[in-house]
């Protein structure tokens, strides 16, 4: 701590006036900080506040140093906390509510208290805050049981004695908007220096101040959005510092500019510099308080005081009174800064927050007509203290005694409302301002809040107000009942629709209101007596009641009719009838409670036909309008009628049917007077209304008279009308628990019901499966008691479906289990598909392998004959080649080398999807091609964040880490090219005119769905006929003569394919490098066919990799569309020479080589640890036949020399990266030579293998075995044997290698003995990993959702250091928490603004991202800058849901089987798919800017 300078603190304590004396300070110093520049550094400002303001003023407080005075305050304390928390909760923050221990959903905890407390094993609610509440650990009145964590509990703590600091801070909280400072803050010179401020309005957009800004103060975009982005955050931000005449003009820019988009301008004022730097530290001045009196309670107590103390002047008010009276004054930030002072303070004890609810609901009229006519949102308005006050139960019975609470909040709606009374004191509104009126319905949640918690004790007083606010209430509701009568419209349609919008809403608003009066009436029985009286006499004196109009007689069926006509059809009538609705509710509580019987001592005998009068019309006008006889009242009507219940709870049977027939205007028609031959007008009912109208008044009769699940009328519980909507709704569809909670009614122990009544529905249909198998089992046995084996006839589900059995009762559970059988019929159907199936696959592989055995056998008998003709041949061969050598059987399954078996899996005759025409894949024939898409991969990365450019040996050479790759997928679908080229050019022109098309698929990058499966493709892959192969000269002689070294010494086809089939060709390169290097497409780039050989490889590798992972055999896991697809893209990729410049392939040929083999003119060659070997020889077998080549004649090599090109190259690297596996796991360092290790390896492995660990190496080199197993398959086309498993001793068969791998060093000692010269010199200077590489899965996520709840809440943006809401997003690949969606956070990519997670996902996964939005429960899928889409989350709830947004709030945990899943979309590459299936799915009206999360 720095010194205090000059004695400021000891000179304002001995000060006669030490308010004045701390005003002088800041005055002189304040301005020296803040305010000297438009844009201020803030740390050295901040630095600056520390030492020459903050410090000081703590040194006054404490009297000395502040650490010195803290530690003397902590002695007081045996805890650093107080007993209740009292945090206070930003926007977006997750809290906690119980279940079951809360006294209301209102009541809520901090996750830190959350994690603490004995709530976590409860049923517990968790959501994102609002802003602006706090934590309720602590308080008594919240919760039932439980009330504080562990850290709160006041049994830990010993009892405080509070330290009384007698000071005076009322000075430094006078917070006013004025230009005027007072004497003690007025500088002594000063300055034109002023500063033109732009506030922040709810009327303006964001483009809309950007727009002015650019051509008021003549700024560029970039600032211009930094400004309004702070005054959006902030409240308010200066935007130009000068003279007070170029502020002013600064003004009027503004103004006249925002006035020309619309006509409210927006609000700027012109402050002095002084002025405003006051301004400034006062809203830091607040932070720093709210610090201060957290250290003791003491001195949050002295603050209290000093806030609710009376002012010395009685025509003023109290500061804190004040302070709420200028709230709706005070820009955003200022406001933030003042609740959250009051959070802290006055909220955290009881008698003060007793206090301040007295003055809060003094003022609470005031305080509400501020808050409509201002634009900002509750959040951030002092008004939005009530739910932390009217929800304590005692605080609200305090309340409606001594302030009378309810009577002060319909009263400030009523004075709001009245002016939309019309003449008959009934609303109307029409002409309303949308915006006032939403504010107005605001109140109603205050109202709530007071009724929330029903009293279990009353007092005479609480009765009393209680009473007095349920006769304003009703007073208000006698404005509603009747409102906006509608009369059926005749002849020509209404042209225009009444508003019914205001009304309707304010009416469900009322909904639960009325229900919450109901309660607290229930709870007393005097006060319900006393509620239903004033209800009637409400209800009765309305004044549009027609109860007066003259009865009239009327005769039916012999009986006497004494009613008053109304015809709904003819008259106007109301569907707003909440006294009504209050009336049979309490009537509904009388007969629950038993109070009905002292019900005449209160009310006149009732007349219930009057009574039922207005609703019975409200069901006649419904089934009018089912009728369609309203249809020309247009539909709001229709809207309006078809969500509006009415309630018949206190009608009598016997007197409602006869005044049916009259409403439903049936009469004459029961009464027999109506006649078919009556000429239909307008006015009378067509045959049609009036079978409808029959059938509703019928229906409802059925309701009145039979069963009415209500409690209080008929004989049910709460669980019986439960499970009868529960039952209802599951005959109609099935439905998730959440869809069967939202389709319920609203009610407080709904959740408990629901539980109840499932599990009872569950195990019902669980006895009725049991009772049905039991059942079934019992026959069986029958049968094989009394017969034998053979002769027992037992089908369970025939038995099942004839239901004949001799109980009753069982056959009613066998009607009941028809869903059973059904489902039982569908398994079985389906494991007979499935037998079908297998039947077939197995009929053709003895078919394959009947084909197989005569070819072999014709291929001996030539081979036979070849020898017999060539006797003299055989003549000089040693005798150590026996004759079976020399006649190895034909039936081979090698797939490298002389003895390589024969090619038996060409194409098939393929059909098109498109025109369905069949086709045999040919060379020379019209090109058949495959839908493919091709993407960068980041899925088999030993480095992640590692970025490849070909400005290096990439992409000749990929790099053993695997950084990025080019993977290319296909669904399998064929079609011809030129059926391909017309889809094509279709999409084309139908998606340019589809709304966002491009938010789908990118046209001009190629992109298209398949027709057949709707996949993304951005490509097609020619299908290339597989060429045979044709040894049938002597291997064994040739092999004699071309030895491995001479090979090596003497290391230097064409076909010829159709012109659509070539130009497939290039179609598919030119797509692989231009998505493989994201460059322009470029025909002559030598790199072309480079990715082709690349592709090939890494989708060969991300295969073994898959299955690998899956633990599937290495031959016979894939489909056929997946085994098509890569073996077309290994053909296609064979086929890349042909299509390139012989010169250039073979250039890159030696470069490959030179890794392995001095090549003369060939330097700077990467050493054999810094590539990746499987790349090295797909590049090397693909490229070689170019070497046969010449510019004038175009030559193939012999299938001879095919063969032992694939076997040398692949014995030499094989051996060089067994090599490089022994190499990598010494554990080089950063740089190292390789000479001496090399040497030393090289010798030890001449000598033999002991020493070396063996099976390391073998699990080293097993996946580049299994990926050239592929490779080799799909190259030549040789089945593998039936019984390989992906085994190394299996493989080395197959791959024509030893199965003692090490046996190739002894084999071939004089070559390798020359291949140390070129390696024993080469350097590395890079990062050696280790082989097998380690499988790159997902993040480990918890099993609780709250752990990472907890992570985000203790997130802190790296570039931000404000308390706004952020949006923590975890990355999925890497684990790294991004602050997405946030300006704070934004990164240039490509010369682009991108969001923090598009930039991580460029980096992270070559474009493709998973991220779990963590507030949100959501998962975001990103494929490129502008695609997106989001992905339920992995975690469910206990009902099997997930709870994107948290909408429900129950406790989630990870669902492995989810994760699983979404691991396979992304190690299967089908994240791009699944994103355009989405938005396929999804019609797109607002496009979300996917670019900037």
């Amino acid at each position: 701590r720095h010194l205090d300078h000059g004695g400021v603190a000891e000179r304002c304590a001995e000060a006669s006036n030490r308010g004045a004396a701390i005003l002088s300070y800041l005055g002189e110093q304040v301005p020296l900080i803040y305010c000297l520049e438009t844009e201020p550094q803030q740390g050295e400002e901040e630095q600056k506040v520390e030492q020459h303001l903050l410090y000081p003023l703590e040194c006054f407080l404490f009297g000395e140093e502040p650490c010195v005075g803290l530690e003397k305050l902590q002695q007081y304390n045996s805890s650093s906390s107080a007993q209740q928390c009292g945090r206070v909760f930003k926007e977006g923050e997750t809290v906690y509510t119980c279940r079951d221990c809360a006294i209301d959903p209102t009541c809520v905890l901090c996750i830190e208290c959350f994690q603490k407390s004995v709530h976590k094993s409860h049923r517990y609610k968790m959501h994102a805050s609002a802003g602006g509440g706090f934590c309720d650990c602590g308080d008594l009145e919240a919760w039932k049981s439980g009330p504080c964590c562990s850290q709160h509990d006041p049994g830990t703590s010993v009892t405080m004695e509070t330290v009384q600091f007698i000071f005076s801070y009322r000075y430094m909280l006078v917070w006013e908007e004025t230009y005027e400072l007072s004497e003690e803050l007025k500088p002594k010179v000063k300055e034109d220096a002023y500063f033109c401020v732009l506030y922040n309005d709810e009327h303006h957009s964001y483009d809309h101040v950007i727009y002015t800004l650019q051509r008021a103060i003549a700024c560029d975009q970039n600032q211009a959005q930094i400004y309004t982005a702070l005054i959006d955050k902030e409240g308010r931000k200066a935007v130009k510092r000068g003279t007070l005449r170029s502020c002013q003009q600064a003004k009027d820019n503004i103004r006249r500019n925002s006035e020309h988009i619309i006509q409210i301008p927006l609000r700027v004022e012109i402050l002095h510099t002084a002025v405003m730097a006051h301004q400034t530290f006062a809203l830091r001045l607040g932070a720093w308080f709210q610090k201060i009196i957290g250290y003791l309670v003491g001195l949050r107590e002295v603050f209290c005081q000093v806030a609710l103390e009376p002012a010395a002047d009685n025509d003023q008010l109290c500061l804190i009174s004040r302070l709420m009276l200028h709230d709706a004054k005070l820009y955003k930030g200022a406001r933030k800064v003042v609740h959250e002072l009051i959070f802290s303070s006055l909220l955290m004890d009881t008698e003060f927050k007793r206090q301040f609810a007295m003055k809060f609901t003094a003022h609470y009229k005031q305080l509400q007509e501020d808050f409509i006519s201002d634009d900002h949102q509750r959040n951030i308005s002092v008004t939005a203290l009530s739910v932390q006050i009217f929800t304590v139960p005692t605080l609200a019975r305090q309340l409606i005694e001594e302030g009378s609470v309810i009577k002060v909040i319909i009263d400030t709606v009523m004075d709001m409302m009245s002016a939309h009374l019309d003449s008959n004191n009934r609303f109307q509104f029409q002409g309303h301002n949308p915006d006032k009126f939403f504010r107005v319905q605001v109140i109603f949640h205050d109202l709530r809040y007071i009724l929330i918690s029903k009293p279990s004790v009353w007092t005479e007083t609480l009765r009393v107000k209680f009473l007095e606010g349920l006769r304003v209430f009703l007073r208000f509701l006698c404005c509603m009942q009747g409102m906006e009568e509608v009369k059926r419209q005749l002849g020509q349609h209404v042209e225009v629709e009444p508003e019914w919008e205001a009304g309707f809403t304010l009416q469900m608003q009322l909904r639960h209101i009325l229900t919450m009066f109901q309660d607290w009436c229930s709870s007393d029985e005097r006060v319900l007596l006393l509620a239903f009286q004033e209800c009637h006499r409400a209800l009765m004196s309305c004044t549009n009641q027609p109860f007066r109009r003259e009865p009239t007689d009327s005769y039916m069926c012999k009986q006497i009719l004494h009613a008053r006509l109304y015809k709904v059809s003819q008259e106007p009538v109301s569907i707003h009838l909440p006294i009504s609705r209050l009336l049979a509710g309490l009537y509904v509580q009388l007969c629950q409670t038993g109070a009905i019987q002292y019900l005449p001592d209160f009310v006149d005998p009732l007349n219930f036909t009057e009574l039922a009068e207005q609703p019975l019309r409200c069901v006649v006008l419904a089934a009018q309008v089912c009728a369609d006889m309203w249809r020309r009242n247009g539909l709001s009507l229709v809207s309006q009628v078809s969500v509006t219940n009415s309630t018949f709870s206190l009608v009598k049977k016997r007197k409602i049917t006869k005044n049916m027939k009259v409403e439903f205007e049936l009469f004459d028609i029961f009464n027999g007077n109506s006649s078919s031959k009556d000429q239909v007008s307008e006015r009378s009912f067509s045959k049609t209304d009036q079978y409808m109208l029959t059938e509703e008044m019928l229906y409802l009769i059925i309701i009145i008279v039979g069963e009415r699940y209500v409690p209080g009328i008929s004989h049910v519980t709460k669980e019986d009308v439960t499970m009868r909507e529960v039952i209802h709704l599951l005959c109609i569809q099935p439905m998730a628990h959440s869809s069967l909670v939202k389709s319920l009614p609203e009610n407080v122990r709904i959740v408990f019901l629901l539980c109840c009544v499932l599990c009872f529905i569950v195990s019902f249909l669980c006895c009725v499966c049991c009772v049905l198998f039991c059942q079934a089992l019992l026959e069986e046995k029958t049968q094989l008691e009394s017969s034998s084996t053979e002769e027992v006839t037992f089908d369970f589900s025939l038995k099942a479906q004839r239901g004949n059995g001799t109980d009753s009762n069982t056959e009613g559970l066998s009607r009941n289990a028809s869903m059973t059988l059904r489902c039982l019929k569908s398994v079985v159907s389906a494991q007979s598909v499935q037998d079908k199936e297998k039947a077939e696959r197995k009929r053709k592989a003895e078919a394959a392998k009947a084909h197989r055995q005569k070819i072999m056998a014709q291929m001996s008998a030539m081979q036979k004959n070849f020898i017999e003709s060539n006797k003299m041949l055989y003549d000089n061969v040693p005798e150590s080649s026996s004759q079976s050598d020399t006649a190895a059987s034909v039936d081979s399954r090698v797939a490298v080398g002389p003895q390589q078996g024969v090619c038996s899996t060409d194409w098939e005759a393929q059909i098109c999807i498109l025109c369905q025409e069949e086709q045999e894949v040919q060379a020379q024939a019209p090109a058949m091609v495959l839908t493919a898409c091709v993407q960068r991969s980041t899925v088999l990365t030993q480095n992640r964040g590692k970025t490849l450019s070909p400005k290096g040996s990439y992409p000749l050479f990929m790099p053993p880490d695997l950084a990025v790759g080019t993977h290319t997928g296909s669904c399998g679908h064929v079609m011809h090219a030129t059926c391909w080229q017309k889809y094509f050019e279709a999409v084309q022109n139908t998606t340019r005119n589809r709304l966002h098309a491009d938010l789908i698929i990118d046209l001009e990058n190629g992109e298209y769905m398949c027709p057949l499966c709707k996949s993304l493709c951005n490509t097609v892959i020619p299908l290339i006929p597989v060429e045979p192969s044709n040894l049938l000269i002597d291997v064994v002689f040739l092999s004699f003569f071309l030895s491995f070294a001479s090979y090596l010494h003497s290391i230097a086809c064409s076909l010829f394919f159709s012109r659509s089939i070539t130009e497939m060709l290039g179609v598919c390169a030119t797509t692989v490098h231009r998505v493989g290097l994201q460059t322009a497409p470029n025909d002559l780039c030598p790199y072309m066919p480079v990715m082709s050989w690349n592709t090939c490889a890494y989708t060969i590798q991300a295969i073994e990799n898959m299955l690998q992972e899956e633990g599937k055999p290495l031959f016979g896991s894939l489909q056929n569309r997946q085994l098509s697809g890569l073996k077309a893209l290994v053909q296609f990729s064979a086929a890349q020479r042909l299509k390139s410049s012989q010169a250039v392939v073979q250039k890159h040929f030696a470069d490959m080589l030179a890794v392995l083999v001095p090549v003369p003119n060939v330097e700077n060659t990467p050493s054999i640890l810094e590539v990746d070997f499987f790349h090295l020889l797909v590049g090397l077998v693909l490229s070689i036949p170019a070497l046969y080549q010449e510019e004038a004649v175009d030559l193939q090599p012999s299938a001879v020399s095919t063969a032992y090109n694939h076997l040398y190259l692949l014995h030499l690297l094989t051996m060089t990266h067994m090599l490089q596996v022994l190499l990598a796991s010494h554990g080089l360092g950063e740089v190292f030579l390789l000479r001496s290790l090399i040497v030393s390896l090289f010798l030890r492995l001449r000598a033999g293998v002991t020493g070396f660990c063996v099976e390391g190496v073998k699990r080293g080199v097993l996946p580049f075995l299994r990926c050239a197993a592929l490779f080799f398959n799909c190259l030549t086309g040789v089945p593998p044997p039936e019984e390989l498993s992906g085994t190394l001793h299996l493989l080395c068969s197959y791959l024509s290698l030893p199965s003692n791998l090490f046996q190739l060093f002894q084999d071939h000692r004089d070559v390798v003995t020359t291949l140390i010269k070129r390696y024993k010199s080469d350097a590395i200077s890079h990062l050696v990993f280790r082989y097998p590489h380690k499988k790159n899965r997902l993040i480990d996520l918890p099993e609780d959702y709250s752990v990472l709840l907890n992570q985000a809440s203790h997130f802190k943006c790296p570039n931000s250091s404000d308390d706004e809401r952020k949006h923590p997003t975890l990355c999925l690949l890497c684990g790294v928490m991004l602050c997405a969606q946030s300006p704070c956070c934004q990164e240039q990519l490509n010369g682009e603004d991108v969001g923090a997670c598009t930039a991580h996902a460029a980096i992270c996964g070559a474009g493709v991202g998973m991220f779990l939005r963590v507030r949100e429960c959501e998962i975001i899928l990103m494929a490129s800058k502008t695609r997106g889409s989001p992905y339920p989350a992995p975690y469910l709830d206990d009902y099997g849901e997930t709870d994107p947004q948290l909408g429900r709030g129950n406790p989630l945990h990870l669902c492995p089987e989810r994760y699983r899943k979404l691991f396979h979309m992304w190690q299967q590459h089908c994240v791009l798919e699944e994103i355009a299936r989405s938005l396929e799915l999804l019609n797109v009206m607002f496009p979300f800017e996917w670019q900037m999360l």
